[in-house]
């Protein structure tokens, strides 16, 4: 078993593994060929925080960033970047550049809560039954 210091990056392998399932899985979930309904829509007619993000990740295949925005901006502003970027860090970590993927100890912590609290926040919003709040449902 080698260290993190006698790794390089030659030694990367699952992450860009997982990269491209990623980029596979959101490919055929934008262009239609993947269709995955929402269990919490179908059950209670409100939005999960991810409700339209199958249609932001398509408008932004064309070039769209207006509509895309429009389906699902927590996804767009918040998850995207989140995805790149963890994406990045296990690589470095892979590599034996960095030491962890996420943050460790308080700062981890609170960036996981953090995320989880800006999701939760999304949806009540997005489910708020007045204007201007009814222009963030997915299904407007």
């Amino acid at each position: 078993m080698t260290t993190p210091a006698e790794r390089s990056w030659r030694s990367v392998r699952v992450t860009p593994a997982v990269a491209a399932g990623v980029l596979g899985a959101g490919a055929a979930l934008a262009t239609g060929t993947l269709r995955i309904p929402c269990w919490f829509h179908a059950l209670t007619g409100l939005d999960c925080p991810f409700c339209g993000g199958s249609r932001m990740l398509g408008a932004l295949l064309h070039g769209d960033v207006p509509a895309a925005l429009s389906d699902n901006a927590f996804a767009l502003v918040v998850l995207l970047p989140l995805t790149a970027v963890t994406l990045v860090a296990a690589v470095r970590w892979e590599a034996g550049r960095a030491r962890r993927w996420w943050p460790a100890g308080a700062g981890g912590t609170r960036l996981t809560l953090a995320l989880a609290g800006l999701a939760i926040i999304w949806w009540l919003v997005r489910n708020l039954p007045f204007a201007p709040f009814t222009d963030l449902s997915a299904y407007a």
